[in-house]
Protein backbone atom coordinates (compact mmCIF):
# COMPACT_ATOMS: atom_id res chain seq x y z
CA UNK A 1 0.00 0.00 0.00
CA UNK A 2 1.66 3.61 -0.54
CA UNK A 3 2.42 5.04 2.25
CA UNK A 4 1.80 8.82 4.19
CA UNK A 5 4.05 11.30 4.31
CA UNK A 6 4.13 12.83 7.93
CA UNK A 7 5.27 16.32 8.62
CA UNK A 8 8.54 15.30 10.84
CA UNK A 9 9.67 17.23 13.92
CA UNK A 10 13.00 18.73 12.89
CA UNK A 11 14.04 20.77 16.10
CA UNK A 12 13.08 20.12 20.02
CA UNK A 13 10.89 23.00 19.96
CA UNK A 14 8.82 22.90 16.64
CA UNK A 15 5.29 22.10 17.28
CA UNK A 16 4.32 23.15 13.36
CA UNK A 17 6.43 23.37 9.93
CA UNK A 18 5.65 25.34 6.58
CA UNK A 19 6.09 23.98 3.22
CA UNK A 20 8.81 26.38 2.34
CA UNK A 21 9.10 24.32 -1.19
CA UNK A 22 8.12 20.54 -3.08
CA UNK A 23 11.67 19.75 -4.85
CA UNK A 24 9.63 17.31 -7.33
CA UNK A 25 5.97 17.38 -8.41
CA UNK A 26 3.08 14.72 -8.14
CA UNK A 27 3.92 12.31 -10.43
CA UNK A 28 7.49 12.30 -10.51
CA UNK A 29 9.87 9.40 -9.16
CA UNK A 30 11.24 9.58 -5.80
CA UNK A 31 14.13 7.50 -3.75
CA UNK A 32 14.22 6.85 -0.49
CA UNK A 33 17.00 9.26 1.29
CA UNK A 34 16.99 11.79 -1.47
CA UNK A 35 15.75 15.63 -1.00
CA UNK A 36 12.15 16.21 -1.95
CA UNK A 37 10.89 19.01 0.04
CA UNK A 38 12.04 22.23 1.98
CA UNK A 39 10.53 22.52 5.66
CA UNK A 40 10.72 25.67 7.49
CA UNK A 41 10.84 24.99 11.04
CA UNK A 42 11.60 27.77 13.70
CA UNK A 43 15.25 27.26 13.65
CA UNK A 44 16.07 26.94 9.54
CA UNK A 45 14.85 25.96 6.60
CA UNK A 46 16.19 22.38 5.97
CA UNK A 47 15.57 19.72 3.10
CA UNK A 48 13.78 16.65 4.11
CA UNK A 49 14.58 13.27 2.48
CA UNK A 50 11.83 10.87 1.09
CA UNK A 51 10.88 7.92 3.19
CA UNK A 52 10.09 5.63 0.69
CA UNK A 53 10.63 4.92 -2.75
CA UNK A 54 7.95 5.05 -5.44
CA UNK A 55 6.01 7.66 -6.71
CA UNK A 56 4.73 11.33 -5.50
CA UNK A 57 1.16 10.39 -5.79
CA UNK A 58 -0.15 13.21 -4.00
CA UNK A 59 0.88 16.56 -2.25
CA UNK A 60 -1.67 17.55 0.69
CA UNK A 61 0.68 20.59 1.29
CA UNK A 62 1.31 22.87 -1.20
CA UNK A 63 4.24 25.27 -0.92
CA UNK A 64 3.33 27.75 2.12
CA UNK A 65 1.16 25.85 3.40
CA UNK A 66 1.51 25.20 7.55
CA UNK A 67 1.24 21.79 8.72
CA UNK A 68 0.90 20.28 12.65
CA UNK A 69 3.58 17.58 13.28
CA UNK A 70 3.18 14.73 12.27
CA UNK A 71 0.00 15.47 10.17
CA UNK A 72 0.23 14.10 6.49
CA UNK A 73 1.53 16.33 3.64
CA UNK A 74 2.29 13.47 0.92
CA UNK A 75 1.63 10.32 -0.27
CA UNK A 76 4.15 8.09 -1.76
CA UNK A 77 3.37 4.72 -3.80
CA UNK A 78 3.29 2.77 -6.97
CA UNK A 79 1.82 4.24 -9.81
CA UNK A 80 -1.54 4.47 -10.20
CA UNK A 81 -2.10 3.52 -6.84
CA UNK A 82 -5.15 5.00 -4.82
CA UNK A 83 -3.80 7.60 -2.94
CA UNK A 84 -7.06 8.41 -1.11
CA UNK A 85 -7.09 4.82 0.60
CA UNK A 86 -3.83 4.95 1.56
CA UNK A 87 -4.76 8.46 3.28
CA UNK A 88 -8.07 6.88 4.89
CA UNK A 89 -5.90 3.76 6.29
CA UNK A 90 -3.72 6.71 7.96
CA UNK A 91 -6.44 6.70 10.42
CA UNK A 92 -9.62 9.52 10.62
CA UNK A 93 -7.60 10.27 14.49
CA UNK A 94 -4.19 11.64 13.28
CA UNK A 95 -3.54 15.42 13.02
CA UNK A 96 -4.84 17.18 10.40
CA UNK A 97 -2.72 20.12 8.24
CA UNK A 98 -3.13 23.56 9.35
CA UNK A 99 -3.56 24.97 6.17
CA UNK A 100 -3.42 22.25 3.40
CA UNK A 101 -3.54 22.16 -0.20
CA UNK A 102 -6.41 20.45 -2.00
CA UNK A 103 -5.13 21.37 -5.77
CA UNK A 104 -4.38 17.83 -7.04
CA UNK A 105 -1.72 19.25 -9.47
CA UNK A 106 1.66 20.67 -8.91
CA UNK A 107 2.72 22.79 -6.20
CA UNK A 108 1.43 26.21 -5.98
CA UNK A 109 3.74 28.57 -7.27
CA UNK A 110 6.17 30.95 -4.76
CA UNK A 111 4.39 33.75 -2.90
CA UNK A 112 5.25 37.31 -4.33
CA UNK A 113 8.34 38.99 -2.40
CA UNK A 114 7.23 40.77 0.72
CA UNK A 115 7.58 44.83 0.47
CA UNK A 116 9.56 44.50 3.39
CA UNK A 117 13.32 45.01 2.66
CA UNK A 118 15.30 41.97 4.51
CA UNK A 119 18.43 42.71 6.44
CA UNK A 120 21.49 40.63 4.90
CA UNK A 121 25.17 40.36 7.19
CA UNK A 122 27.47 41.54 5.51
CA UNK A 123 29.39 39.39 2.36
CA UNK A 124 32.22 39.54 0.09
CA UNK A 125 30.64 41.21 -3.58
CA UNK A 126 29.59 39.03 -6.19
CA UNK A 127 31.50 38.36 -9.71
CA UNK A 128 30.88 41.45 -11.84
CA UNK A 129 29.53 39.27 -14.45
CA UNK A 130 27.38 36.50 -12.84
CA UNK A 131 27.62 33.81 -14.53
CA UNK A 132 24.80 31.05 -15.43
CA UNK A 133 24.06 29.10 -12.25
CA UNK A 134 24.81 25.07 -11.94
CA UNK A 135 22.11 23.28 -11.86
CA UNK A 136 21.45 19.89 -9.87
CA UNK A 137 20.12 16.53 -11.00
CA UNK A 138 16.65 17.40 -11.01
CA UNK A 139 17.24 20.61 -13.33
CA UNK A 140 16.89 22.99 -10.44
CA UNK A 141 19.31 25.59 -9.50
CA UNK A 142 21.75 24.43 -6.43
CA UNK A 143 21.21 26.49 -3.81
CA UNK A 144 20.75 26.40 0.21
CA UNK A 145 17.79 26.73 1.49
CA UNK A 146 18.18 30.32 3.24
CA UNK A 147 19.74 31.31 0.50
CA UNK A 148 16.76 30.39 -1.98
CA UNK A 149 14.13 32.23 0.66
CA UNK A 150 16.01 35.45 0.79
CA UNK A 151 16.53 35.68 -2.92
CA UNK A 152 12.34 34.80 -3.02
CA UNK A 153 11.49 37.87 -0.62
CA UNK A 154 13.95 39.82 -2.43
CA UNK A 155 12.62 39.43 -5.62
CA UNK A 156 16.30 38.52 -6.94
CA UNK A 157 17.02 35.47 -9.71
CA UNK A 158 19.03 32.59 -8.15
CA UNK A 159 19.56 31.96 -11.90
CA UNK A 160 21.58 34.94 -12.57
CA UNK A 161 23.59 34.96 -9.38
CA UNK A 162 27.26 32.70 -9.11
CA UNK A 163 27.46 30.55 -6.08
CA UNK A 164 30.75 30.49 -4.02
CA UNK A 165 29.57 27.61 -1.68
CA UNK A 166 31.04 23.61 -2.48
CA UNK A 167 30.37 22.76 -6.07
CA UNK A 168 29.18 26.09 -7.11
CA UNK A 169 26.17 25.88 -4.76
CA UNK A 170 24.61 29.45 -4.15
CA UNK A 171 24.50 30.07 -0.06
CA UNK A 172 23.38 33.62 1.66
CA UNK A 173 26.40 35.61 0.81
CA UNK A 174 25.55 35.63 -3.21
CA UNK A 175 22.43 36.83 -2.98
CA UNK A 176 23.11 39.19 -0.13
CA UNK A 177 26.33 40.63 -2.40
CA UNK A 178 23.31 41.47 -5.11
CA UNK A 179 23.27 45.21 -4.97
CA UNK A 180 20.11 47.21 -5.20
CA UNK A 181 20.31 47.40 -9.05
CA UNK A 182 20.41 44.01 -9.66
CA UNK A 183 17.88 43.17 -7.49
CA UNK A 184 15.26 45.73 -8.80
CA UNK A 185 16.41 44.10 -12.25
CA UNK A 186 15.54 40.79 -11.18
CA UNK A 187 12.34 41.66 -9.58
CA UNK A 188 9.14 41.05 -11.68
CA UNK A 189 6.27 42.07 -9.10
CA UNK A 190 5.53 45.65 -8.87
CA UNK A 191 6.04 47.46 -6.05
CA UNK A 192 3.99 50.21 -5.13
CA UNK A 193 5.42 53.22 -2.84
CA UNK A 194 3.48 53.01 0.53
CA UNK A 195 1.41 56.26 1.30
CA UNK A 196 2.49 58.11 4.37
CA UNK A 197 1.00 56.91 7.52
CA UNK A 198 -0.07 53.13 5.73
CA UNK A 199 1.53 50.20 7.52
CA UNK A 200 3.14 47.06 6.04
CA UNK A 201 2.38 43.91 7.67
CA UNK A 202 5.47 41.21 7.76
CA UNK A 203 4.29 37.89 8.10
CA UNK A 204 5.66 36.07 10.70
CA UNK A 205 7.99 33.44 10.25
CA UNK A 206 8.00 30.08 12.18
CA UNK A 207 11.62 31.05 13.43
CA UNK A 208 9.96 34.91 14.83
CA UNK A 209 6.86 32.74 15.97
CA UNK A 210 8.77 30.64 18.33
CA UNK A 211 10.93 33.04 19.39
CA UNK A 212 8.18 35.83 20.83
CA UNK A 213 6.34 32.69 22.40
CA UNK A 214 10.02 31.36 23.76
CA UNK A 215 10.90 34.70 25.19
CA UNK A 216 7.76 36.14 26.23
CA UNK A 217 7.10 32.70 28.33
CA UNK A 218 10.83 33.67 29.25
CA UNK A 219 9.86 36.94 31.16
CA UNK A 220 6.79 35.64 32.49
CA UNK A 221 7.66 32.44 34.11
CA UNK A 222 11.31 33.24 35.07
CA UNK A 223 11.77 36.12 37.54
CA UNK A 224 14.90 37.91 35.66
CA UNK A 225 17.50 39.91 37.62
CA UNK A 226 20.74 41.34 36.39
CA UNK A 227 24.46 41.86 37.41
CA UNK A 228 26.63 44.12 36.04
CA UNK A 229 30.37 44.02 35.77
CA UNK A 230 33.22 46.19 34.31
CA UNK A 231 36.14 44.00 33.13
CA UNK A 232 39.92 45.21 32.50
CA UNK A 233 40.46 43.86 28.50
CA UNK A 234 44.33 44.97 28.51
CA UNK A 235 45.95 41.60 29.42
CA UNK A 236 43.47 39.39 27.61
CA UNK A 237 43.94 41.48 24.32
CA UNK A 238 48.08 41.39 24.61
CA UNK A 239 47.64 37.93 25.56
CA UNK A 240 45.90 37.23 22.28
CA UNK A 241 48.14 39.26 20.39
CA UNK A 242 51.41 37.35 21.45
CA UNK A 243 49.49 33.69 20.82
CA UNK A 244 48.22 34.87 17.42
CA UNK A 245 51.97 36.46 16.66
CA UNK A 246 53.95 33.03 17.89
CA UNK A 247 51.63 30.20 15.82
CA UNK A 248 50.68 32.49 13.22
CA UNK A 249 47.93 31.04 11.28
CA UNK A 250 47.54 28.12 13.01
CA UNK A 251 45.78 30.89 15.75
CA UNK A 252 43.73 32.85 14.22
CA UNK A 253 40.47 33.23 16.59
CA UNK A 254 38.65 36.11 17.79
CA UNK A 255 37.69 37.83 21.01
CA UNK A 256 34.44 36.22 21.03
CA UNK A 257 36.04 32.72 20.92
CA UNK A 258 37.74 34.38 23.58
CA UNK A 259 35.15 35.30 25.63
CA UNK A 260 33.11 31.80 24.88
CA UNK A 261 36.27 30.08 26.88
CA UNK A 262 36.68 31.94 29.23
CA UNK A 263 33.26 31.46 30.55
CA UNK A 264 33.26 27.95 30.09
CA UNK A 265 35.97 27.86 32.12
CA UNK A 266 34.13 30.06 34.75
CA UNK A 267 31.34 28.14 34.30
CA UNK A 268 33.13 25.31 35.41
CA UNK A 269 33.91 26.42 38.88
CA UNK A 270 30.30 27.48 39.27
CA UNK A 271 27.93 25.03 38.40
CA UNK A 272 25.02 26.64 40.06
CA UNK A 273 25.17 28.82 36.82
CA UNK A 274 25.38 26.43 34.56
CA UNK A 275 21.81 24.77 35.57
CA UNK A 276 18.42 25.24 34.80
CA UNK A 277 14.83 25.44 36.56
CA UNK A 278 12.96 21.88 36.44
CA UNK A 279 10.05 21.91 38.32
CA UNK A 280 10.56 20.37 40.99
CA UNK A 281 14.08 20.43 41.20
CA UNK A 282 17.57 22.14 39.98
CA UNK A 283 19.53 20.41 37.61
CA UNK A 284 23.34 21.33 37.73
CA UNK A 285 24.88 19.83 35.21
CA UNK A 286 28.51 18.76 34.95
CA UNK A 287 29.15 19.57 30.84
CA UNK A 288 29.26 22.97 29.72
CA UNK A 289 27.94 23.45 26.18
CA UNK A 290 27.64 26.68 25.76
CA UNK A 291 25.38 28.54 22.68
CA UNK A 292 26.12 31.81 21.04
CA UNK A 293 23.08 33.87 19.58
CA UNK A 294 24.06 34.37 16.04
CA UNK A 295 21.47 37.39 14.32
CA UNK A 296 19.97 35.97 11.17
CA UNK A 297 17.46 38.03 8.86
CA UNK A 298 14.63 35.66 10.03
CA UNK A 299 15.73 36.01 13.80
CA UNK A 300 17.73 34.60 16.16
CA UNK A 301 19.64 31.02 16.55
CA UNK A 302 22.15 29.55 19.59
CA UNK A 303 24.39 27.06 18.12
CA UNK A 304 25.86 25.34 21.07
CA UNK A 305 29.99 24.93 21.39
CA UNK A 306 29.76 21.39 23.14
CA UNK A 307 31.97 20.75 26.28
CA UNK A 308 33.51 24.53 25.59
CA UNK A 309 35.21 24.34 29.17
CA UNK A 310 37.39 20.85 27.58
CA UNK A 311 38.24 23.00 24.56
CA UNK A 312 41.67 24.68 23.16
CA UNK A 313 41.11 28.22 21.83
CA UNK A 314 41.33 27.43 18.21
CA UNK A 315 39.04 24.55 18.63
CA UNK A 316 36.67 27.00 20.03
CA UNK A 317 37.27 29.16 16.92
CA UNK A 318 37.18 26.12 14.18
CA UNK A 319 33.59 25.10 16.07
CA UNK A 320 32.39 28.80 15.89
CA UNK A 321 33.19 29.41 12.68
CA UNK A 322 31.30 26.31 11.19
CA UNK A 323 28.29 26.68 13.42
CA UNK A 324 28.15 30.65 12.63
CA UNK A 325 28.64 29.42 8.47
CA UNK A 326 25.93 26.74 9.11
CA UNK A 327 23.50 29.13 10.41
CA UNK A 328 23.79 31.46 8.05
CA UNK A 329 23.47 28.97 5.10
CA UNK A 330 20.09 27.64 6.93
CA UNK A 331 21.88 24.20 7.67
CA UNK A 332 21.77 23.83 10.91
CA UNK A 333 20.80 20.40 11.89
CA UNK A 334 19.25 19.49 15.28
CA UNK A 335 22.17 18.39 17.12
CA UNK A 336 23.53 22.20 16.24
CA UNK A 337 21.54 23.52 18.28
CA UNK A 338 20.32 21.45 21.12
CA UNK A 339 21.10 20.19 24.95
CA UNK A 340 23.12 24.53 25.30
CA UNK A 341 23.25 24.93 29.14
CA UNK A 342 24.30 28.69 29.00
CA UNK A 343 23.77 31.27 26.55
CA UNK A 344 26.14 34.23 25.51
CA UNK A 345 24.96 36.82 23.46
CA UNK A 346 27.53 39.46 21.82
CA UNK A 347 25.87 42.76 20.56
CA UNK A 348 29.45 44.48 20.67
CA UNK A 349 30.44 43.89 17.95
CA UNK A 350 27.39 45.94 16.81
CA UNK A 351 29.17 48.95 19.21
CA UNK A 352 26.52 48.42 21.49
CA UNK A 353 28.22 49.32 25.24
CA UNK A 354 25.87 47.47 27.50
CA UNK A 355 22.84 45.71 27.08
CA UNK A 356 20.66 43.34 28.84
CA UNK A 357 19.51 39.59 27.76
CA UNK A 358 16.70 37.88 27.88
CA UNK A 359 17.66 33.95 29.40
CA UNK A 360 16.67 31.25 26.82
CA UNK A 361 14.93 28.85 28.51
CA UNK A 362 15.22 26.13 30.58
CA UNK A 363 18.61 28.02 30.85
CA UNK A 364 19.05 29.68 34.14
CA UNK A 365 21.69 32.31 32.88
CA UNK A 366 22.89 34.54 29.99
CA UNK A 367 25.68 36.60 29.69
CA UNK A 368 25.17 40.05 27.43
CA UNK A 369 28.60 41.51 26.16
CA UNK A 370 29.25 44.48 25.39
CA UNK A 371 31.92 46.37 23.39
CA UNK A 372 35.34 47.00 24.11
CA UNK A 373 36.11 50.62 24.61
CA UNK A 374 38.51 52.98 25.61
CA UNK A 375 37.75 54.33 29.30
CA UNK A 376 39.55 56.59 31.89
CA UNK A 377 39.99 54.59 35.37
CA UNK A 378 41.90 55.09 38.45
CA UNK A 379 44.68 52.93 38.89
CA UNK A 380 46.04 51.90 42.09
CA UNK A 381 48.03 54.02 43.01
CA UNK A 382 45.57 57.30 41.99
CA UNK A 383 46.50 58.08 38.84
CA UNK A 384 43.87 58.64 35.75
CA UNK A 385 44.96 56.34 32.93
CA UNK A 386 43.03 54.72 30.26
CA UNK A 387 42.30 51.27 29.85
CA UNK A 388 40.32 48.94 27.36
CA UNK A 389 37.12 47.91 28.95
CA UNK A 390 33.99 45.78 28.49
CA UNK A 391 31.00 45.68 30.10
CA UNK A 392 28.76 42.68 30.69
CA UNK A 393 25.32 41.84 31.98
CA UNK A 394 24.58 38.72 33.83
CA UNK A 395 20.68 37.79 33.16
CA UNK A 396 19.71 35.21 36.24
CA UNK A 397 16.45 33.30 37.17
CA UNK A 398 16.09 33.76 40.66
CA UNK A 399 14.19 30.53 40.93
CA UNK A 400 17.78 29.30 40.34
CA UNK A 401 20.38 31.80 41.44
CA UNK A 402 21.00 33.92 44.16
CA UNK A 403 22.36 36.93 43.64
CA UNK A 404 25.58 36.20 45.45
CA UNK A 405 26.00 33.44 43.24
CA UNK A 406 26.06 35.45 40.50
CA UNK A 407 28.16 37.64 41.50
CA UNK A 408 31.01 35.06 42.30
CA UNK A 409 30.52 33.73 38.75
CA UNK A 410 31.02 37.62 37.68
CA UNK A 411 34.00 37.99 39.72
CA UNK A 412 35.60 34.36 38.04
CA UNK A 413 35.22 35.62 34.88
CA UNK A 414 36.73 38.64 35.51
CA UNK A 415 39.45 37.25 37.02
CA UNK A 416 39.83 35.02 33.89
CA UNK A 417 39.94 38.05 31.62
CA UNK A 418 42.89 39.90 33.66
CA UNK A 419 44.47 36.80 34.08
CA UNK A 420 44.20 34.87 31.05
CA UNK A 421 47.45 32.91 31.37
CA UNK A 422 46.19 31.80 34.52
CA UNK A 423 42.59 31.22 33.30
CA UNK A 424 43.78 28.56 30.98
CA UNK A 425 45.16 26.22 33.69
CA UNK A 426 41.69 25.93 34.95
Amino acid sequence: MAKVMEMPKLSDTMKEGVVAQWLVKEGDKVTAGSPIIEIETDKATMEYEAPTSGVLLKILVANGGTCALRAPIAVIGKAGEDWQQALDAFGAGAPTPAVASTSAAAPAAPKAPSSAPTQTPSAPAASATPQAAPLGASGRVKASPLARKVAKDQGIALEQLAGTGPGGRIVLRDVASASPAQAASFSTPSRAVAAPGSVNKVPLTMMRKTIAARLSESVQTAPHFYLTISIGMDAVLNWRKQVQNKLGDKAKFSVNDVIILLAAKALRKHPQINASWGGDHIAQFADVHVGMAVALPAGLVTPVIRFADTLSITDIATATKALSAKARDGALQPQDYQGGTFTISNLGMAGIESFTAIINPPQAAILAVGATVPTPVVNATGQVVVEQRMTVTLSCDHRVIDGYQGALFLQTLKECFEDPFSAMML
